[in-house]
Parts: C-alpha cells; sequence; structure tokens
C-alpha cells in the first residue's frame, strides 16, 4: 500500500453542494482542533508559570535588623537583632557592617567604635555575640548578633549604644534555597535582586 493510499479521501455524494458542505465542515472543525489546542499549550504554559511563581513566593525570604529590649525576671536585655521576616529560609552569603561609614569586623569593634569610653576591664562581663554569615535563618528566625544585660557595668554602654543605632550601617546579601538572592541593607521591604552575592570587603563576623 503507497502513502497515497493511507490518506484518507472525503467520499462525495454526487452532488455538488453537499460535497461543498462537507469539505468546508471539516475544514471549520480542522480549524476548531488547531485553536483548541493552541489556547490548551498556552493555558498549560500559563499554569506552569503560576505554579513557578507560587513556588518562589512561599520560598522568599527578608531579612531585617532591628533594636530590642526585653525583660525578664526584673532584669532588661538590650539588643541587636536580625530576623528573617519572609516566608523560606535565607542564606547569608555576605555581610557588611559599618558605624559612621567606618566598617568593623566583629560585635566587640563595633562597641569599642560608638560605646566604650575606657579600655577593657578584666572583671567586665563578656558581651553576648553571635555571628550571621554563612548560616541559614529559618522563616520567623531571629538571631541576636549583640545582647548585654542592663546591669551596672553594661549600663553606660546599652545607653550610648541606643544613641548609635542610627549610625549603624547593615549591607548584607543573601539567597533563597532556590539560589535566588538580594542585597540590603536590612531595612527595605525591596531588596535588589542580583545574580549571585559578591564576597564582602570586610566581613562581619561574631
Amino acid at each position: 500500500m503507497t502513502p497515497e493510499e493511507l490518506v484518507p479521501e472525503i467520499r462525495k455524494v454526487g452532488h455538488r453542494w453537499i460535497d461543498l458542505s462537507v469539505a468546508g465542515c471539516a475544514l471549520v472543525v480542522s480549524v476548531t482542533s488547531l485553536f483548541v489546542a493552541f489556547r490548551h499549550g498556552h493555558s498549560m504554559e500559563r499554569m506552569a508559570e503560576a505554579n513557578a511563581k507560587l513556588v518562589q513566593a512561599n520560598s522568599w525570604p527578608l531579612l531585617q535588623s532591628y533594636q530590642s529590649d526585653v525583660g525578664s525576671g526584673g532584669t532588661s536585655v538590650f539588643s541587636l537583632d536580625v530576623v528573617n521576616n519572609g516566608v523560606g529560609p535565607a542564606k547569608i552569603e555576605a555581610l557588611e557592617v559599618s558605624w559612621k561609614g567606618q566598617p568593623v569586623r566583629n560585635p566587640r569593634e563595633l562597641i569599642a567604635l560608638c560605646c566604650r569610653r575606657s579600655p577593657v576591664s578584666q572583671s567586665e562581663p563578656l558581651v553576648q555575640t553571635s555571628s550571621l554569615m554563612g548560616t541559614v535563618l529559618r522563616a520567623g528566625q531571629v538571631r541576636e548578633i549583640l545582647v548585654f544585660p542592663e546591669d551596672e557595668p553594661h549600663q553606660g554602654l546599652s545607653e550610648r549604644m541606643r544613641i548609635s543605632v542610627a549610625d549603624i550601617h547593615w549591607h548584607a546579601c543573601y539567597c533563597s534555597v532556590f539560589d535566588e538572592c538580594w542585597l540590603s541593607d536590612l531595612q527595605t521591604l525591596h531588596p535588589t535582586v542580583v545574580k549571585e552575592c559578591p564576597a564582602p570587603k570586610v566581613p562581619f563576623e561574631g
């Protein structure tokens, strides 16, 4: 059997107008089928895009910084914190902190620049610090970067730290689990999208 014999042929009934009607109906059905197939494919593409955006929205991290005063058992505690206010984990790839434009490498350097008025005394209790760069914050998790109680040794430090908070500037780069990355000052609701996180010039570590 030749290829020509495999092609179905519209049977003619001998009446010209009927034959034309049958051929016209076949053409309409073919065009309609092509249109339906095109619309179905377009709808499936839009559905796939919508699902991708939904997955991205459900994995979007948002890092922000703030200070807090928490009382516990009659003792007040002052801290500088970073929280993930997004809905997905945040991988902190880079972090830089400066005070009045001067970079600092850790919380102790920050305290020395902004708040300390005398050398560290051996009897002075150590300030609690924590690192952030190279860690992962899940959604809603808070990381306390700098914590000290408002007791007698720390009273002056905490007061000067409160005054200096406006002079502390953060520069962070973090990524989602899908390696979508953002640059942020940890204040904005609209961080800048970047392809990858640049290496920090002066990394801030705990």
